[in-house]
């Protein structure tokens, strides 16, 4: 196994840079599934405080609503963007949205702390589902500030 690849033509890279490059790709293509499955084991455990031991229903409550916050707000993005950006980002765009997750996990803590304060079953169905909802809310306007400063930047 050589320690160099080509990339392009003949130009050499090292095996560190070849390295360097995967791991690049593999913390950025996980760095949102990371933030939201974090955010999402920390919620269960603030409710399960607050709430006391959950339910078998409660629990399925639990994940759905997880689950339901992000689907809805996948349907009703795919509805309401008719065109606009290309999905696609560049590698840097997506680096600032998800080198600054702390942010999105942070703001999904704070409404889970806030529906963990519920009576009942409610904070096993509200937490999960804000928490989802405002993780990917504000994880979008992470991506989209970070795609607004690239194409300023493009501009000049």
């Amino acid at each position: 196994m050589s320690n160099s690849g080509k990339r392009g033509g003949n130009k050499e890279i090292s095996g560190l840079q070849l390295y360097l490059h995967g791991l690049g790709i593999s913390v950025r293509d996980n760095a949102q599934a990371f933030g939201f499955s974090i955010l999402i084991t920390v919620s269960y455990g603030i409710v399960s405080g607050a709430a006391g031991k959950p339910s078998s229903l409660e629990l399925v409550g639990f994940a759905l609503s997880a689950v339901a916050g992000v689907s809805l707000l996948n349907m009703l993005v795919t509805l309401l963007k008719a065109e606009g950006p290309d999905d696609s980002e560049r590698s840097y765009v997506v680096l600032v949205g998800t080198a600054t997750d702390f942010l999105s996990v942070g703001a999904g803590l704070g409404v889970v702390f806030a529906a963990s304060m519920l009576g009942g079953w409610l904070p096993w169905v509200m937490a999960p589902f804000l928490a989802g909802v405002t993780y990917c809310l504000v994880q979008g306007m992470q991506i989209a500030l970070a795609k607004f400063g690239s194409d300023e930047e493009e501009k000049k």
